[in-house]
């Protein structure tokens, strides 16, 4: 099974004119608008399995979210000056924040500072081996923002090669119900690494999805302030790809 190109091309491409719009509409009031938004990709399952796992699934990217703009923290066990200091001289400027468990626990305990936190960076990463301690740490806020931390090996040989290929990726986790989100981009990104980023991750999501795409209802794709765009959709007793050749189809029937 795989999408159709064209119309994956049409619905990026259709996201980016709105983000573009808007943009427009906003900056004629307010000079210092930031209309970069994420996009995600939508997947609704037909039947919700019921088997929660804490840590997300890591799905490569052939091309990455971040850059030197973006803010990335990373969640450490203890605070060990030494070990610090070697994560920071590891060369990766995305890296704008590492925090301790301790410091989770102390310096953002509060409804206030937690926000704050999780408004302040784009992804989030964790020393796996305290990845089920992060939801009581972290607060339910997180993950309903879906900024999820996701795990990295601390104790890796190649600790800049772990990392590195950390940030890379996407990061699937099922969600209680039939609706999945998945980042693949930001609107101002090119619309073909938008839509490479799309149609990779899809093939590498549906290997973590009970049943494949037996189980998948539909996908689309959208951005924080667009409708979903269709992108493929189940019928009752076949799966199909949605495409202008059906709706030629109908034409040609009529005629």
């Amino acid at each position: 099974m795989s999408l159709n190109n064209e119309l994956v091309t049409k619905a990026v491409n259709s996201l980016i004119a709105h983000t573009k719009k808007k943009e427009e509409n906003e900056e004629s009031t307010n000079l210092f608008a930031n209309t970069v938004e994420p996009m995600h990709l939508i997947v609704t399952v037909k039947k919700i399995s019921h088997k929660m796992r804490i840590k997300p699934y890591r799905i490569p990217l052939r091309n990455c979210l971040y850059d030197e703009s973006s803010s990335v923290c990373l969640i450490i066990k203890n605070h060990d000056e030494e070990h610090v200091e070697k994560l920071k001289n590891l060369g990766f400027p995305v890296i704008k924040e590492i925090v301790s468990m301790h410091d989770l626990k102390s310096k953002y305990n509060g409804f206030e500072t937690k926000r704050q936190l999780m408004n302040a960076h784009d992804l989030f990463l964790t020393d796996d081996r305290v990845i089920n301690g992060l939801p009581k740490a972290l607060g339910g806020k997180f993950y309903l923002a879906k900024k999820i931390p996701a795990p990295v090996n601390l104790r890796a040989k190649n600790l800049r090669n772990e990392i590195g290929k950390a940030l890379k990726c996407t990061y699937y986790k099922a969600a209680r119900g039939s609706c999945n989100s998945v980042r693949v981009g930001t609107t101002d990104m090119a619309p073909a690494m938008l839509i490479e980023n799309t149609m990779g991750t899809l093939d590498n999501l549906v290997k973590h999805i009970p049943k494949g795409w037996e189980n998948i209802q539909s996908v689309g794709i959208k951005t924080g302030t667009s409708l979903t765009l269709p992108i493929y959709n189940a019928l009752p007793n076949a799966s199909t790809v949605i495409s202008n050749a059906a709706a030629d189809d109908d034409e040609a029937m009529e005629d």
